[in-house]
Parts: structure tokens; C-alpha cells; sequence
């Protein structure tokens, strides 16, 4: 069934309408993800000879699975990172050896296995050092006694907290939060940031709990990159998120240790890239929004800086989000303390000031052919729909008296 990008918007505005587009979206989505990897294995299988033995081993694993277990491999970062790289590098072991992208596919494969994940096989292919679950809930670490399955801190009652992962060390030159060098979390910062995180998502879900349902559905792990010691002094302190397409599922934070990343502010963060999750699951089932192609870029209302043009028309859907959430945040009051209610109040304005540009959204594209024309209205009107929350109503009687 196709979802319309109308639908898109109404599962942010409307709770009565969350649960059905989402759940339709999200079948979708485990429809076509098959047959792309099907069609990434092929080709990757016809490159090398050498590529045929890899291949073959993995789609033995997978038709082991149950279909449950599929359904895990396929939602997970390991499957979307092969697509997006089938002859790359996927991370570094424990031990700095790169592990590739087929690789890493294989061994989430086995470690959804009936046997033990600890299975000569699945060790074999990490020097037996370990073995993580596909969407990262578990690891799987090597002790001198033996293996011990380890779970991992969930956020929201369902999202991994991952903070030492081989993909949450990953170095990306080209990323916002992953550019930066990894730096171990102790235990104590794990508290804080875990912490943090768990009333980020009650504050989500007090305010708008189908926006809460939203980021459980399309966010199933949270890496967060620590850059800066705790004591360290700098300025501007870079508290910085990101969702990147190829580990799908996956969203990162940066410094949510630091006191200077609040609660409202983790928040903010978790469904702004929460909602960049669900517009690319779209986007992979229907087609993009638009080319990304960045040879012209228009200027984004909220930032001042030039994106690429796939870039704004995200940006309106997750604002349209924010807006919500920090509207009913800032109208608890003293619920949620006096400076937060303030510090809310300046980002809403901030928000909706993005909206109340003098021109249409809409117009501000820089294509070279020409965009949809239910895109562009949906963007159009979810700019209107905000500005009219500030624009003074003027009752029928009052203007019936002056004409």
C-alpha cells in the first residue's frame, strides 16, 4: 500500500493517525529492503570470484532464520551499511582490524541463529572476541572463563544505548558527530547519559506520546560519541546530532555527558533525527523527496546556511515535529522547572520563526526539474498551519460591524 507524503504530515499532526501510517510504512519498507539487498548480493557476488564464498555463506545463515529474525537483520544497521557499501570497511574490531561490510552481514546473521551466538562459526569470524545482536541490544564478549552475553542499557524501553560498539567508534572525516576522535565513556557517564536520555523520552511522551510511539518505531539505536572531557573548557561546546541512512535505525548524539546538553535539548535531538529516520524509510520504499545533489543550494529559514535542496524539504517535516513537542513542552510550566520552560519558549520561537519567512517554502528550492507538486503543497501548508497558531483571529461579529 503506498503511504502519500499527506500522510506523512498527519502521522506528525495527528495521534488518531500515527499508529496506521507508520505501521503501513514500516511494511512496506520490510517489502522492498529485501529484494534491494538481493539485488546489492548479486552484483557484489558477480565483481570477484573470491566475493562467490562470502555470498553464498551469508544466504545460508539467512534462510536458517525464522522470519522473525530476518525481520531484526533486515531493520538493522549491518544490512544498510552493506547496501550503501557492499566493498567497504563496516568498523575495526577490538583489535583495530577492519572488519568488512559483508563480514559484519554475516556474523549479524549468525548471531541470529537458534545456536548459541558463540558458535565456533560466528567467533571464527570475529577472532572469537565477541559477537553483537543485529539491532544491538546484546553483545556477546569473550572472558577469561569463557563468553558472556552482556545486555545493553535500552532508552524508552527499546532503544539500544550504544556507546562502545565497533560502530559507535566508527571515524567518518565527513560526519558531524562521527568526525570527531572516540573517547571512552566511563561508568559513571554512562549513568548520566542514560539518565538523561530515559526523561528525554518522558518528556516526549508527556507531551506528545504519538510523537513518542513515532521515534520507537523508526529509532531502534542511540550512539553517542563523547568529544570533549566533562571538564574541559570550550567555546562554542559542539552538542551536535545526526541520523545517516547508512545504518539505518540509528541515530547519534554527541556529549550527552555534559551538563550543557540538558534534558529538553536531548529531547529535541532524539526526534529531530528520529523523524529524519522515518522520511528516509519513506523516501526508500516511494523514491527521494528530490535529487541531493548539492550544486545549488538553496538557504535553510532556521539555520542561514546553504543546504542541498533533499535537505530542506526534511528539514520542514522535522521543524513541523519540534514545533509540536516545544509547544506543548513550554505550556507545562513550572512542571518542567523555570529556566527549562524558558530555554523551551526561545527554541519554539526559533522554530516557528523558520516558518514566518516572507516567501513560500516552496519557493526557495533550486531544481533543476521540476518537484512534486504534493511535496511542494504539503510544505506549503504546514508553513501556513504554523503561522496562523500566532496570527490574531478576529471573531465574524467584529468584522461583520466594520463593513
Amino acid at each position: 500500500m503506498r503511504t502519500s507524503i499527506e500522510e506523512i504530515r498527519r502521522a506528525i499532526e495527528d495521534p488518531r493517525r500515527t499508529v496506521d501510517v507508520c505501521s503501513v510504512l514500516l511494511d512496506a519498507w520490510f517489502e522492498v529492503t529485501p529484494r534491494r539487498l538481493g539485488e546489492a548480493l548479486s552484483k557484489f557476488r558477480a565483481e570477484k570470484l573470491e566475493n562467490h564464498e562470502c555470498v553464498e555463506k551469508f544466504e545460508r545463515t539467512f534462510k536458517s532464520l525464522d522470519p522473525a529474525a530476518r525481520r531484526r537483520l533486515l531493520g538493522s544497521p549491518w544490512v544498510s551499511g552493506f547496501m550503501d557499501d557492499p566493498d567497504g570497511v563496516s568498523h575495526e574490531d577490538p583489535d583495530g582490524r577492519p572488519v568488512s561490510t559483508i563480514e559484519a552481514l554475516h556474523l549479524a546473521a549468525r548471531a541470529e541463529c537458534p545456536i548459541s551466538p558463540n558458535h565456533e562459526e560466528t567467533g571464527g569470524l570475529h577472532h572469537r572476541k565477541g559477537v553483537e545482536s543485529p539491532l544491538g541490544e546484546w553483545v556477546v564478549r569473550q572472558r577469561d572463563f569463557g563468553f558472556e552475553k552482556v545486555e545493553r542499557a535500552k532508552v524508552g524501553g527499546v532503544i539500544a544505548l550504544d556507546v562502545d560498539s565497533g560502530l559507535a567508534r566508527r571515524n567518518e572525516p565527513e560526519s558531524g558527530t562521527f568526525c570527531n576522535p572516540f573517547m571512552s565513556i566511563s561508568p559513571e557517564e554512562h549513568l548520566v547519559i542514560q539518565e538523561k536520555l530515559e526523561a528525554a523520552m518522558e518528556l516526549v511522551d508527556k507531551a506528545t506520546p504519538h510523537l513518542g510511539l513515532l521515534i520507537r518505531i523508526f529509532t531502534r539505536r542511540v550512539f553517542v560519541r563523547k568529544s570533549i572531557q566533562l571538564g574541559d573548557q570550550v567555546s562554542p561546546l559542539n552538542l551536535g546530532s545526526e541520523y545517516r541512512p547508512i545504518h539505518v535505525g540509528c541515530i547519534r548524539i554527541l556529549n550527552v555527558h555534559r551538563p550543557e546538553m540538558t534534558v529538553d535539548l536531548c529531547a529535541e535531538a532524539i526526534l529531530h533525527e528520529s523523524v529524519h529516520s522515518y522520511l528516509s524509510a519513506y523516501e526508500e520504499v516511494h523514491g527521494k523527496f528530490m535529487s541531493g545533489a548539492i550544486r545549488v543550494r538553496p538557504v535553510s529559514p532556521w539555520s542561514g546556511n546553504f543546504i542541498p535542496n533533499h535537505s530542506l524539504a526534511h528539514a520542514v517535516f522535522v521543524y513541523y515535529a519540534i514545533h509540536q513537542l516545544l509547544g506543548r513542552l513550554a505550556g507545562f510550566g513550572g512542571e518542567i522547572g523555570e529556566e527549562a520552560g524558558r530555554r523551551m519558549k526561545r527554541r519554539l520561537m526559533h522554530v516557528a520563526g523558520g516558518f514566518f519567512i516572507e516567501r513560500k517554502i516552496s519557493t526557495l528550492f533550486v531544481l533543476e526539474s521540476p518537484a512534486s507538486l504534493q511535496l511542494m503543497a504539503v510544505v506549503d501548508e504546514i508553513q501556513e498551519e504554523i503561522r496562523a497558531q500566532y496570527t490574531p483571529k478576529v471573531p465574524r461579529e467584529m468584522l461583520e460591524s466594520v463593513a
